[in-house]
């Protein structure tokens, strides 16, 4: 009896102790990552395509023409949709955002009609797009 008694307890303990040490580790934040959540849109810039998220429908995919240039994408991850002191929709990077040397932090989202300029990176997209992206986004995932 005294044996089924230590069994029991012993399966008892073990059973519980995974659980216990799995709640002592902190699980990685990756809700920054789940579409809908925290971005609008998502930027897949070796593919050149843009899936938009609204909240109002189905996501919308589209393809950057290659008539439009697009000069410098954002290095990958979460970047925030303001507006700079001339009023030009620009990405910012939160702190999450990890950014090679050198980089700004922030980019410059033009028409493809209209010129660089300044000392931002920019990045030109159609004209649909920034607007949709101006009304209807606040944040937006690059992907790598």
């Amino acid at each position: 009896m005294k044996r089924l008694m230590i069994l029991a307890l012993l399966t008892a303990m073990l059973s519980v102790h995974p659980v216990a040490s799995q709640a002592a580790a902190p699980v990685a934040d990756e809700s920054i990552f789940v579409e809908g959540t925290r971005y609008d849109a998502v930027f897949d810039a070796p593919l050149r395509r843009w899936r938009l998220l609204p909240a109002d429908g189905p996501d919308l995919k589209l393809r950057v023409a290659d008539s439009c240039e697009l000069g410098s994408a954002p290095p990958p991850g979460l970047w925030l949709l303001t507006r700079d002191d001339q009023g030009q929709p620009t990405l910012v990077a939160p702190s999450a955002t990890a950014l090679p040397e050198g980089h700004p932090g922030r980019v410059r989202l033009l028409d493809c009609s209209q010129a660089t300029a300044g000392p931002l990176p920019a990045m030109a997209v159609p004209r649909v797009l920034l607007d949709w992206l101006s009304d209807n986004s606040g944040s937006i995932y690059v992907a790598r």
